[in-house]
């Protein structure tokens, strides 16, 4: 999304979703390496809706930058690259990491990752086993959204986009109803529920301006409520356990009337959000790509020099291992993350006086 197209609230969303994946994956790691009462056991297990939250804001962004550009001759190819060079380039990073750290200090690492493809893993290709960084398994359904999305912006008029949208769901819905005999890893990523919700978000960044502003606030109160309600009504089990269409009816649709309030609301000249939220915004893929390491190794230190059982250590380990991830995804978005979405920039620039020079 272009600076003039920008909305702070789609921003701050992304900061929230990215911190809620860290909030569930520290979970895990206070579980495993502090003893006595967690802080994080019984909010923490669906923090992973996070993710639900991304896939609903992924779609929203994908119709809203591409306004007014279908069909055009060269667009879907210019699309998809440049989502790849969005996507890949720092995800290619953190993968390399665990890479080498598989290469050299093997007893770090998850055993499981023995079995997993690293070919598979680099190029966001269904695989039966999780990548090499576990976070990636979003990007290969961010992957299999961006390839469709590409192909509509290629060859379908803008006012078939919604209808193109709706059979698009339906296909999802008539593959929910066919009894497969397997299913290839493929197969499970172009069938998943979760499609429903970048495609809930794609239509509602059509459709945002016909909302009416006072419903911003209920839509914001709802999306909080169903989020709410699920947690307190389902107490074994988070989204990444859970039935995947029940995890869609639930923090899908609170995804979706959370970014649906939040966009009106700031079309209506309501909202005001504090500095660090937008930062975590634009920290948000760094932090999303980087925080498993923090995590881990942070728990690890934690067990050996400050081992405790009681709140206090709880409560300061957790304060402290999220300040560390946003740290560092903060680092990693201005040294690495920035600099590369800017490198296209500059190469075009030095063409372009090359070109001159030459005239």
């Amino acid at each position: 999304m272009s600076q003039s197209q920008r909305l702070d609230s789609l921003q701050a969303l992304r900061g929230i979703a990215a911190l809620a994946v860290v909030v569930f994956h520290l979970r895990g790691v206070e579980l495993k390496y502090l003893d006595g009462p967690s802080v994080l056991d019984s909010i923490g297990r669906y923090a992973d809706a996070g993710v639900d939250l991304f896939f609903v804001l992924s779609g929203f962004v994908m119709t809203t930058i591409c306004a007014g550009r279908y069909t055009r001759k060269g667009e879907g190819w210019l699309f998809l690259t440049k989502r790849a060079w969005r996507v890949l380039p720092l995800y290619w990073l953190f993968t390399t990491i665990v890479v080498v750290l598989m290469a050299t200090v093997p007893s770090i690492v998850n055993t499981s990752y023995a079995e997993q493809s690293t070919l598979a893993s680099y190029f966001l290709i269904p695989h039966s086993q999780l990548p090499l960084l576990t976070v990636g398994w979003t990007l290969v359904h961010e992957a299999y959204f961006y390839l469709v999305f590409a192909a509509v912006l290629a060859v379908v008029p803008e006012r078939l986009v919604s209808a193109t949208l709706l059979v698009w769901a339906g296909l999802v819905a008539a593959a929910g109803w066919v009894t497969w005999v397997s299913v290839t890893p493929a197969q499970h990523v172009v069938t998943s529920p979760l499609t429903y919700e970048f495609i809930s978000g794609a239509l509602l960044g059509i459709y945002r301006r016909r909302i009416p502003a006072p419903l911003a606030l209920p839509l914001l109160l709802a999306g909080a409520g169903i989020a709410l309600a699920a947690a307190v009504l389902l107490p074994a089990a988070g989204p990444a356990t859970m039935d995947a269409w029940l995890r869609v009816a639930l923090f899908g649709t609170s995804g979706l009337f959370l970014v649906a309030g939040a966009v009106t609301w700031e079309t209506q000249g309501h909202l005001r959000l504090p500095a660090f939220i937008m930062r975590m915004g634009d920290y948000s893929y760094s932090l999303y790509l980087s925080h498993i390491f923090v995590i881990s190794a942070f728990g690890r230190l934690w067990a050996e020099v400050l081992p405790t059982s009681g709140w206090a250590g709880h409560i300061t380990f957790v304060s402290v291992a999220i300040f560390a991830c946003c740290y560092l995804g903060d680092l990693v978005y201005i040294h690495v993350e920035r600099p590369l979405q800017a490198l296209p920039l500059k190469l075009g620039d030095r063409r372009g006086r090359r070109s001159s020079q030459g005239l």
